[in-house]
């Protein structure tokens, strides 16, 4: 059985069934994300996912790239608590870009209201207060904070992530 691990507010967001899907970055030398925005995700086979250049004289398809995350229908435990799996229901690539509101609920990203005004987050730790969490002004702005404390570069240059569907 493959191994997925998650940061303490990602791992009690799983347990509380609010985490979904999550998104995770390519290996960061790969030629796709060397230059991010000169490729186009096709599909997921058995063999790993096809992307195609979209620069003119380039090759063209890249060699397709395996899925560290296995197919649907298979287990991953998850590493902080063995007791815990969940299953694969789809894997797919895409920019981290892609990103919609729902999409950043799906990852576990939690909604407040404070004096009338509705926050999210819950999912970025503080630097600045132990054991607290920041707060934005909209859903991505959530997730996109998050995904800049564990992938410094992967927001600003687009990267591609695989996109895991749990139940």
């Amino acid at each position: 059985m493959r191994v997925i691990s998650f940061n303490a507010a990602m791992l009690a967001a799983v347990q509380a069934g609010y985490k979904t899907v999550t998104r995770r970055r390519f290996a960061p030398h790969l030629p796709l994300q060397l230059h991010p925005n000169w490729y186009r995700y096709h599909s997921l086979g058995e063999e790993g996912a096809l992307f195609e250049s979209t620069q003119p004289d380039s090759p063209g398809w890249l060699p397709r790239i395996p899925c560290p995350f296995g197919r649907p229908g298979e287990l991953l435990q998850v590493q902080e608590d063995a007791s815990l799996v969940i299953k694969v229901k789809s894997i797919r690539a895409e920019q981290v870009r892609n990103l919609t509101d729902a999409d950043a609920l799906a990852e576990g990203v939690q909604e407040r209201e404070v004096a009338g005004h509705l926050q999210w987050g819950g999912v970025e730790p503080d630097p600045d207060v132990p054991g607290h969490y920041r707060w934005y002004d909209s859903p991505v702005a959530a997730f996109r904070a998050l995904l800049n404390s564990i992938y410094p570069t992967a927001w600003e240059r687009n990267e591609w992530v695989w996109v895991v569907t749990f139940a």
